[in-house]
This record gives C-alpha cells, structure tokens and sequence, in this order.
C-alpha cells in the first residue's frame, strides 16, 4: 500500500528537517491506513475487544526529509505468526529512498496476549508477502 502524506512545518525541527521521532508517527499513519483499507480500522478492531500493541520498532535513515515535500511510504506486510505480524515501511520522496523502517506487532484483549484472531488473520494473509 502506498501512502501519501506532505511534511507540515510542525514535523521539522531546528535545523530545518523532519525530526527522527516523527517517521514513526508517518509510520503509524500509514499502518492505519493500510487497515481501514482492509476494511478493519482500529476502531472495528477495539470494538471487538481487542488491542494492536507495538512490539518493536526501527528506522534506517538515509537522506532527511524537508518541509513541504510530499513523501510516499511503501508499506508492506512482511510477516505473520500465531501472535505477531510485522511491516516493513518504505519512505520516498520522488522516487528517491529517504528511509526504511520496521514495526513488529501483538494482540491483546484483556491485557493479555492472544492469537491472532481469525477474522483478522484473514484480512492480513492476502497481504502477506510470499
């Protein structure tokens, strides 16, 4: 899935570009997203009782984003087991790699970990890379 967002001036810091902690909030935008395009927001997933708990995240930064430049994240699932899934994030501007990231994700409902519930399982494994 490919997700289209413009750098606000608010993302940037003092030295003029889009400070580090913010390509997770991209990155969590995009994810979200990806869900409701899949017909499962968070919202509908909640309403079932359930959370989506971030495990772990990273991001290799390669060339700084700017203010006012419209950036694409490529968002893929890459993975998925009985508990968790992850998504690799592909960060451009142009055609020009800026940034790659991975988030690793959990469920949970009631506090505790679950598997992955099958009407979610589903909607994710025709997304699942081969």
């Amino acid at each position: 899935m490919l997700y289209r967002r413009r750098v606000q001036f608010y993302d940037t810091d003092a030295q003029g570009i889009v400070h580090h902690s913010n390509y997770f909030r991209y990155f969590e935008e995009a994810r979200g997203e990806f869900l409701r395009e899949l017909g499962m927001p968070y919202s509908a997933i909640r309403e079932l009782g359930y959370e989506v708990v971030l495990l772990s995240a990273s991001c290799d930064f390669k060339k700084p984003l700017l203010y006012d430049e419209v950036v694409e994240i490529d968002l893929s699932l890459e993975e998925m087991d009985r508990f968790t899934f992850s998504f690799t994030y592909r960060v451009s501007v142009g055609g020009e790699l800026r940034a790659e990231g991975r988030t690793k994700h959990c469920m949970v409902k009631d506090g505790k970990l679950v598997s992955i519930p099958p009407q979610i399982r589903e909607r994710l494994s025709a997304e699942t890379k081969a």
